[in-house]
């Protein structure tokens, strides 16, 4: 619903002229980057509709990103979710400003440092210790989109993964291929609600179907500058104190890249001896040997979405913003596959 009357809604003059609403803002803030065809369309039905832009459609928006400091730009993760949001900023008008949180920062807070790059909105891919944060930026009236944090504020919305569905489909596709020991490698659970809920999955969808979760069978998080370095680690854990497990279901996809290695290490042949999964689908994935079965988040998308959201309600085109949930998108490739029976068994510990 918008917060201003319809007939002065630039969404209305993008529809009617069949073009993006970033064309009509072109238009009206006279900017050279449009056809001549497109905008004399876009001015005709300016015309038409009477069309007055408000003061907030013709500024330049700065939307900040913040990242936690476990978070670092270069991560497997972090990185398509910035390249959505820098894409449509880039080829929408908008500024933006990548900055990491502030805390123990020359004694910033982190609503000094985003009044200090003078951001209009925010968008912050949620790690836990940043629920503290929220209360704060919501009463400086500062609006935020968060990824993958579902809380809701009075000016923060968000885009969320159902992590636990993901985790229940998951656990289901190595169960029905008939594999009953599973491994679990988790990631930090005490600060990320989505890593609980991946766990909760798993644990929930062996019991439905008849299998008792071993405690060997799950691994706790070996924090580690690498993701994939995590993986390493507890995996070869987990094949020390349960090498009977014949399926491992890792937090992440980085952490699944790590076990490659532990499985090459420990002569495990994927999926021969042991099928490997992971979550979020990244784009290295595909390219691992075997190709990584997992669950899609779409990432770039994301990002990309969450800007648009906060680019419309600061052009007051959104009465509030949006709280999102993204079904799981199982993706299968080569590296999950029916265990093998006892005769066909290598000498591994298999």
């Amino acid at each position: 619903m918008s917060r201003q009357s319809k007939a002065n809604n630039i969404r209305l003059v993008a529809a009617r002229a069949g073009v993006s609403i970033a064309s009509v803002s072109r238009v009206v803030n006279n900017r050279t980057d449009v056809s001549e065809e497109t905008r004399r369309r876009i001015q005709a039905v300016i015309d038409e509709l009477n069309f007055t832009p408000d003061k907030s459609s013709e500024r330049i928006f700065n939307i900040g990103i913040v990242l936690a400091q476990e978070q670092p730009v270069i991560s497997n993760y972090i990185s398509p979710l910035i390249a959505g949001m820098t894409d449509f900023a880039s080829r929408n008008g908008l500024i933006i400003s990548v900055m990491m949180n502030s805390i123990g920062n020359r004694g910033r807070s982190l609503l000094q440092l985003i009044r200090e790059r003078r951001c209009d909105a925010l968008c912050l891919p949620m790690s836990g210790e940043r629920i503290a944060e929220l209360d704060e930026i919501d009463r400086a009236g500062i609006p935020a989109m968060l990824i993958n944090g579902p809380v809701r504020r009075r000016k923060i919305g968000y885009i969320n993964n159902n992590s636990y569905l993901a985790a229940c489909t998951i656990t289901r596709h190595l169960l029905e291929f008939g594999h009953e020991k599973i491994g679990f490698l988790a990631q930090g659970m005490d600060n990320d609600e989505n890593h609980l809920h991946r766990f909760k999955g798993y644990v929930n969808t062996l019991r439905s179907h008849g299998v008792q979760p071993e405690k060997d069978w799950f691994v706790e998080h070996i924090p580690t500058r690498l993701g994939q370095e995590a993986g390493y680690l507890q995996a070869l854990r987990l094949f020390k104190q349960a090498p009977e497990v014949t399926a491992v279901i890792a937090a992440d996809d980085e952490m699944a890249m790590g076990v490659y290695k532990a499985c090459w290490e420990t002569s495990r042949r994927i999926p021969e001896d042991i099928s490997v999964t992971g979550f979020d689908d990244l784009p290295q994935s595909e390219f691992l040997t075997p190709p990584l079965t997992t669950v899609r988040q779409p990432l770039f998308e994301v990002g990309a979405k969450a800007i648009n959201y906060l680019q419309l309600y600061l052009q007051n085109n959104l009465e509030e913003l949006p709280c999102e949930t993204i079904d799981p998108e199982l993706v299968i490739r080569n590296s999950s596959a029916a265990p093998r029976t006892g005769a066909e068994k290598s000498i591994c510990g298999n």
